[in-house]
């Protein structure tokens, strides 16, 4: 089977029009978005980040996340998306216990970083989405100066791992899960064929994007080239706005997303004094 990093290069040739990903105010094509990835691809190349290396993310729901997963999957680096609930031992030891070499947050993380730099020796780069900061080297700069091109092809096999998600740990310490890219791209086929999804569907994304749960929705959209609307943290009315303003078909929701719906009001959507669950 094919890797993953082969996808955004066929629906940015096949369909490069087609919008790819919602976030925000940011909205990008399949062509918009895979330059983009190129470029952190390129970027990635340039820190020295090889096959097999493993790339940290302390991040909230963001198009950086997004990026970070499929430049991962051009270039063969191993992404480890972490909680940004994580705080002090509890983050320096998935850190250390990854392997990871490099680190992508952004201003928000840092003062939680900067406590467990000093037991972090392999980390050996420290990325700053915004702004500039002693200690961290901005993404933006340098994305921003990296070419668009497709990057060089990496010999990948489908049993070569794409990512490591850490458990909770409610019976022990976290555990690295790893998942491989025929694992990935099985929950592309598996799922939009579960979900009767086509490329003109419309796939939403209201949780953490950082738990295996958000590739139940991704890794589906991204396979059949149908667009992604990832929302910055759930909000019931927010959801509600973004499902009709996007004419979503298809989103995942757990009860505790499913709950808070019962309690509000949708008059102001319907034009009734009603309360629907």
């Amino acid at each position: 089977m094919p890797h993953l990093g082969l996808l955004l290069p066929r629906h940015a040739t096949y369909r490069p029009h087609h919008l790819a990903i919602v976030c925000e105010e940011t909205r990008l094509t399949f062509r918009q978005f895979n330059g983009l990835v190129n470029q952190l691809a390129h970027t990635l190349h340039h820190l020295g980040i090889r096959k097999g290396d493993k790339v940290a993310t302390l991040l909230p729901n963001c198009l950086e996340q997004l990026t970070m997963y499929w430049a991962v999957a051009k270039t063969g680096a191993v992404v480890v998306p972490l909680s940004p609930l994580l705080r002090g031992t509890g983050l320096s030891r998935l850190l250390h216990d990854s392997d990871s070499v490099l680190v992508l947050t952004d201003p928000e993380f840092m003062p939680h970083l900067d406590r467990v730099r000093s037991a972090l020796p392999q980390v050996q780069h420290y990325l700053l989405t915004d702004g500039h900061a002693p200690g961290y080297q901005s993404y933006h700069d340098l994305v921003t100066t990296a070419p668009d091109s497709e990057p060089p092809l990496v010999d990948l096999r489908g049993h070569d791992p794409y990512n490591i998600i850490y458990s909770s740990g409610t019976t022990g310490l976290p555990k690295g899960i790893v998942h491989t890219h025929d694992i990935r791209a099985w929950y592309g086929t598996a799922f939009a064929a579960a979900y009767r999804m086509t490329p003109e569907s419309v796939m939403a994304h209201a949780g953490s994007v950082v738990f295996n749960g958000a590739f139940l929705t991704l890794m589906p959209a991204m396979f059949l080239g149908a667009p992604f609307i990832l929302m910055r943290q759930f909000d019931p009315v927010a959801l509600i706005d973004v499902i009709a303003r996007e004419h979503v078909t298809h989103i995942k929701l757990v009860p505790s997303q499913i709950m808070p719906c019962c309690t509000r009001p949708i008059g102001a959507l319907t034009g009734s004094n009603r309360w629907r669950c």
